[in-house]
């Protein structure tokens, strides 16, 4: 990859240092060899960077993207003036890639392109505040989750191609899931940054926007809506696997929304997979395939595990009071950006606990 020197600007280098993407490459893939984490790290980077870009963009032409979508996903990513950097490496990684892993990635690389391009828009037009319904595929779709998703899946060497589609079906259910509950988790975590910067893409202002409901309502409606979506992971796990690894986060410090909020608070996670899972999957034996589906569901467990706890080590979310917010679940309310410091203003808050 080219020196970050001169890719970056010095303002995005300095946001960049303690930002800590190599820890959440690790947390995320424990499994993945250092090569692997060095391309993940670096992935992340460039994400995180091209992200906020989008959100300073003022035209679909400072969106980043030089190159319309290609049918490869790898191409794809080369049409992005930050990405491209990466192309030596990540066609390296993909070259052992099957055809299906590729179209997956084509499609995860086209959506993250097309959420990008939707929230410029929306920003261009009165700053549109989308409904819940449009918001939550947008954001999945906004975070990347998918193609670092289908990363990891890579850097695993699994192969999910022996399965029916029934199987395929519920993995990608499972996929979207995880997306879910990462996208509007570090949504509840971004709140504060975004309501400063006059950000309106996050899930507590479209809660509180369209179902009027107060900031601390929404907070505590967007934490339901993340533990009903891990209930439905532990599910879509349980159909396919008759005894299932237990996540341990606890997304919010304190809160006790069920044992979704518990995985953190019962102590460190072991991030290996049992050694011969039991199946309820339906594939003539093939204990290859029943390995690769559990290391795979382990995948997006580890992501979401893995970004979460990252979310209170980064000082991106929380500045150097990640621990003390993980512990008590108050978060002092910004004032805007645009707007001078008020006397009160560290008498706002709020809490991300519950």
């Amino acid at each position: 990859m080219a020196d970050l020197n001169d890719v970056l600007t010095a303002s995005e280098r300095e946001i960049l240092r303690p930002t800590k993407a190599g820890l959440l490459a690790a947390l995320c893939a424990p499994r993945c060899g250092q090569p692997q984490l060095r391309f993940l790290a670096d992935f992340l980077n460039l994400l995180i960077v091209a992200n906020g870009r989008m959100y300073h963009a003022r035209s679909v032409q400072e969106s980043g993207w030089f190159k319309e979508d290609s049918e490869c996903g790898v191409n794809s990513l080369g049409g992005h003036e930050l990405f491209q950097y990466l192309l030596p490496e990540l066609k390296r990684l993909v070259s052992r890639a099957g055809p299906s892993w590729d179209t997956r990635f084509a499609g995860a690389v086209h959506s993250y392109h097309s959420a990008q391009l939707q929230v410029i828009t929306n920003r261009r037009v009165n700053n549109i505040v989308p409904d819940l319904e449009s918001y939550l595929p947008l954001r999945r779709h906004l975070s990347g989750l998918y193609m670092l998703i289908d990363l990891f899946e890579l850097c695993e060497n699994l192969d999910l191609t022996p399965g029916n589609e029934e199987t395929i079906n519920k993995l990608e259910i499972a996929r979207q899931l995880a997306a879910d509950i990462i996208g509007c988790s570090l949504d509840v975590f971004a709140f504060n940054i975004d309501q400063a910067q006059g950000n309106s893409h996050n899930l507590v202002t479209v809660l509180m926007t369209h179902k009027q409901l107060s900031l601390q309502g929404a907070l505590n409606f967007a934490g339901v809506l993340i533990k009903q979506k891990a209930d439905s992971f532990i599910d879509v796990e349980r159909s396919l696997l008759s005894s299932p690894t237990p996540m341990k986060t606890n997304p919010f410090g304190t809160g006790s929304f069920s044992s979704y909020w518990d995985w953190i608070k019962s102590g460190p996670y072991s991030a290996t997979p049992p050694d011969a899972p039991s199946t309820n999957i339906e594939c003539g034996g093939d204990l290859t395939f029943i390995g690769d589906v559990s290391s795979y569901l382990q995948v997006l467990k580890d992501c979401i595990v893995g970004t979460i706890n990252w979310a209170y080590e980064t000082e991106l979310y929380f500045g150097k009071k990640g621990e003390e917010i993980r512990s008590f679940g108050w978060v002092f309310l910004s004032p805007k950006i645009k707007e001078e410091p008020s006397e009160t203003a560290d008498k706002c808050y709020y809490s991300i606990s519950r």
